[in-house]
């Protein structure tokens, strides 16, 4: 009787012990995550994307100014022509400048917005590849294998939300680098590589250590309205939808009062110039205006993306370890 109960009351604590190693658990969800067919067309066509990206600059511009030049002399002729026509005013600053339109590629400038471009998309993708790896298991019921193999749910949650923000994470740290030597290219081969001294590469890769950090969060983000929804289609409509609404649910609850739209947040986290106050701000209109309005900083947008994240990632927490799974 003593050997039976040992046998039976082993499996026990086991169970109660973890019979899932957390290097397996996390080694297990890691193949899952890449194991669809749409993730290995990502990963051979994100770097492509990047390339073409990166290579177009080859194509949409060009050393030869002259023929810039040539374009702004024509219209400033045009222009003083039809000021004398019709007796418009001239002002003393107004030259042949103001009509050029530099073809070069001037690294020291134009990186700064390129790279914000791919972390922007790469971020909104993020938050898309985070509903779709938290919400397609409970489709399939695959869930309930899971909670069995891992009991433990909370580490069941932080291991699949970690894995899937770390790989968000690692694409855009990627693609990151595999954009800036192509810049690089087309700025000695289509412009000029001048002013990348030590302040230009200070700047460029704390934006791009924050456009990182950002695609995780958003990512989380993903994942805890699948996880919430517990359906990956549900947590499309209802993220779009989180999202648009940011006026009527944040507006005034941030630093300075902010009304935190996502757009002007991203804005924020990805500006590479110093926030420009509102009395010497000749902005008009757009995302981009509103965050230099109110004064966002990059540390104000990351706030701001977490007044988004963390109550959603709360409510998922709570529902996957306190109520049933079915």
């Amino acid at each position: 009787m003593a050997v039976d109960r040992a046998a039976v009351t082993a499996p026990r604590r086991r169970t109660d012990e973890g019979a899932l190693p957390w290097r397996r658990l996390a080694r297990a969800e890691l193949q899952r995550l890449r194991a669809p067919r749409v993730m290995r067309f990502v990963a051979i066509g994100l770097p492509l994307a990047i390339v073409v990206f990166g290579l177009s600059k080859l194509l949409l511009h060009d050393a030869d100014t002259a023929a810039a030049w040539r374009t702004a002399d024509e219209r400033y002729a045009r222009f003083l022509a039809d000021a004398e026509t019709y007796g418009l005013p001239i002002g003393q600053g107004v030259s042949a400048r103001n009509f050029f339109h530099d073809p070069r590629y001037l690294m020291d400038t134009l990186s700064f917005g390129d790279l914000r471009t791919v972390i922007t998309a790469l971020a909104a993708a993020a938050v898309v590849f985070g509903m779709v790896a938290g919400g397609s298991d409970w489709a399939s019921r695959v869930m309930l294998t899971l909670a069995a193999a891992e009991p433990r749910r909370f580490r069941l949650f932080a291991t699949r939300a970690l894995l899937a923000a770390g790989l968000s994470m690692a694409a855009t740290a990627a693609a990151g680098l595999l954009l800036v030597p192509l810049l690089l290219l087309a700025a000695h081969t289509r412009g000029s590589t001048a002013g990348l001294d030590g302040g230009y590469w200070a700047v460029l890769v704390s934006q791009y250590l924050r456009g990182v950090l950002l695609t995780g969060l958003l990512c989380l983000l993903g994942y805890s309205l699948a996880m919430v929804t517990r359906k990956a289609s549900a947590a499309l409509a209802i993220g779009f939808l989180y999202l648009a609404s940011a006026d009527q649910v944040f507006g005034g609850r941030g630093p300075r009062g902010a009304e935190y739209d996502m757009n002007g947040l991203v804005f924020a986290v990805l500006n590479e110039k110093p926030v420009i106050p509102m009395a010497e701000s000749d902005c008009i209109a757009g995302p981009g205006c509103e965050a230099v309005h109110v004064d966002l900083t990059a540390a104000d947008g990351f706030v701001g993306v977490l007044i988004y994240l963390v109550p959603v990632l709360l409510v998922a927490l709570w529902r996957f370890t306190r109520t049933d799974i079915t």
